[in-house]
């Protein structure tokens, strides 16, 4: 038996109808909306994700640019560390800065300038003379090339001088013969006053270690106060670049020894501290003569220096380029009766220079010395060997001479005061030809009355003290002499030769105009008292920016001839500021 309903029909089957259909679809609307607002909402999560994952990779790219460029860095600053790290070589403590190690790089800033620890070095931006560690961290000014270590100094300079008399000369003084005028040249009644960067220096050190304890130096230092033949001061100031020291050195710091070739400062001047190179004790002057009575020349020589009880004491021997500074005299040169010529001195050839005279010279100037640095103070002793020779001709043959000259002297540096560094010098050298190595330049030999050429006595003494009453003021003061300590003349047919004859004409050296056969000087004493400071106005990492103030009165004398014992003198003023760019 089966059941069935009627269909419904009409409006109230479609009503119906409509209701079943829709019912559904009413219900399931309210679920989909909460699901596209659900499904919206995980949208803006996983983007504010994304933004904070793209933040977080930019932070960590930053960083590990920021780690490379370090890395670099210190790679530059301390090659060994960094090579050593990378294949996992153990570190000595002493080389750990500026490496990178599993952890990331070590940064340090880089080490203070390696200079020299002179009060000279200091103001010269010389590089040091005692290298501690040619494999640790770069210093300020150094590079690194390969397995050789560089370091640059030297200084920019802008300086300006004024002398109360003019000797038309540049930087670089001349107190002795020919410099300071007497009254009868109207220069001596003339004011000086130039500005000059010629001063200027650069210098650059390269080292390498040879074997451990076994190291090998270069070194070369140029200014611009050379001078070639179209150089002037009209319009393009077109000077030219010198060599002031150029050496070598083989240097055996296990037994305290080395060897120098090349152009360095002599062997005579003063030391600092033992007897190595670029630690000399030059005066602290902006003058670039520096101060009469100092010791020195800058020459060609081979030295061989030992030190002995752990860097107290030091022993040396230089052999050095010879040069005789002649004076034949007022009265002109002298040939004995029948002789031909004589030849003491030679227009330069090749590649001297042939506006120049040089001396004969047979053989080289010798020096020896010894030093002592006991734990207070520097001491020193010295003698000097020098050669004089000429030779006279006569018709068919001729006479060559060689006189033995030379002196000895002593030099001593004292520590005065220890918180303001104030220290105490005096050097001083006596003897016969030795007038080349003070800075006046005084006569070495004269003519003698047998044609040849014969050293003349000679004396040179400084003293000097200075000392930092601030930290950023240095202040110094020096007086100094140098003289010929006697006369040597003969007189022959009526006529005055030689040097400081006391029959030659003087009466006209106090007379403006006065013609120079009135005024046959010699000069007999060159005297200065200099005074000066240096203050550092600037110091960073950019460099340093020192200014300096120089005052000096030189005082010359002549020996004494027919109408008097001529005189002069000269006030000078020193101005300077130098950049030093590595230190």
């Amino acid at each position: 038996m089966s059941s069935s309903f009627p269909a419904p029909k009409g409006r109230a089957a479609r009503l119906l109808l409509a209701t079943t259909v829709l019912a559904p679809v009413a219900y399931a609307a309210p679920a989909k909306a909460d699901q596209l607002s659900e499904m919206e909402h995980q949208i803006k999560v996983m983007q504010a994700q994304l933004a904070s994952m793209r933040k977080e990779h930019d932070r960590e790219m930053k960083h590990i640019h920021q780690q490379l460029a370090t890395q670099r860095q210190n790679e530059v600053r301390n090659p060994y560390a960094a090579r050593g790290a990378y294949g996992g070589v153990a570190v000595p403590p002493g080389m750990a800065a500026g490496m990178m190690t599993a952890n990331g790089p070590v940064n340090a800033p880089l080490l203070p300038p390696s200079t020299a620890n002179t009060p000279y070095g200091q103001i010269s931006g010389t590089p040091t003379a005692r290298v501690l560690d040619l494999y640790g961290p770069l210093h300020r000014g150094q590079l690194q090339i390969g397995g050789i270590r560089v370091t640059l100094g030297g200084f920019a300079e802008a300086a300006t001088f004024f002398r109360s008399r003019d000797m038309t000369s540049g930087i670089s003084s001349q107190f002795g013969p020919g410099g300071v005028p007497f009254a009868n040249s109207p220069t001596y009644h003339m004011n000086e006053f130039h500005q000059s960067e010629r001063q200027s220096r650069l210098a650059v050190l390269a080292e390498g270690n040879i074997v451990k304890g076994l190291r090998a130096q270069a070194y070369v230092e140029t200014d611009f106060q050379g001078a070639g033949t179209s150089s002037n001061s009209r319009q393009s100031n077109s000077y030219v670049l010198r060599t002031r020291v150029f050496y070598g050195q083989l240097i055996d710091d296990a037994d305290d020894f080395y060897v120098l070739g090349g152009q360095s400062w002599s062997m005579l001047t003063m030391f600092n501290h033992g007897m190595s190179a670029r630690d000399e004790q030059v005066p602290l002057s902006i003058d670039a003569q520096y101060i009469p009575g100092f010791n020195w020349t800058r020459n060609s020589q081979i030295r061989v220096v030992k030190g002995f009880d752990h860097d107290h004491y030091h022993v040396g021997l230089s052999v050095e380029n010879p040069q005789q500074v002649i004076s034949i005299g007022p009265g002109g040169n002298y040939l004995p009766h029948g002789a031909t010529s004589d030849t003491y001195q030679n227009a330069g050839g090749n590649v001297f220079n042939s506006a120049t005279n040089y001396s004969t010279d047979v053989a080289p100037d010798v020096i020896a010395k010894a030093v002592a640095d006991p734990g207070w103070g520097h001491f020193e002793v010295y003698g000097l060997l020098r050669f004089p020779h000429s030779r006279v001709s006569y018709l068919g043959y001729g006479k060559s001479k060689t006189y033995v000259a030379g002196g000895g002297g002593a030099a001593m540096l004292l520590p005065l005061e220890k918180a303001h560094k104030v220290n105490f010098q005096v050097s001083g050298l006596v003897g016969s030809g030795i007038g080349r190595y003070g800075t006046s330049n005084m006569p070495d030999v004269t003519m003698s009355q047998s044609g040849h050429v014969k050293p003349l006595p000679g004396a040179n003494v400084l003293a000097g003290i200075y000392g930092n009453p601030t930290k950023t003021l240095q202040l110094y003061a020096y007086g100094g002499l140098e003289m010929v300590r006697s006369r040597s003349y003969f007189n022959v047919g009526g006529k005055h030769y030689g040097y400081g004859n006391p029959l030659y004409d003087v009466a006209g050296c106090d007379i403006e105009g006065a013609a120079g056969s009135t005024c046959q000087t010699s000069i007999n004493k060159v005297v200065q008292g200099t005074a000066g400071l240096w203050w550092t106005y600037l110091h960073g990492d950019y460099g340093t920016v020192k200014l300096g103030a120089q005052y000096s009165y030189t005082y010359v004398t002549s020996f004494s001839g027919v109408g008097g014992t001529p005189h002069s003198d000269d006030n000078m003023v020193f101005m300077s500021m130098r950049y030093y760019p590595f230190n």
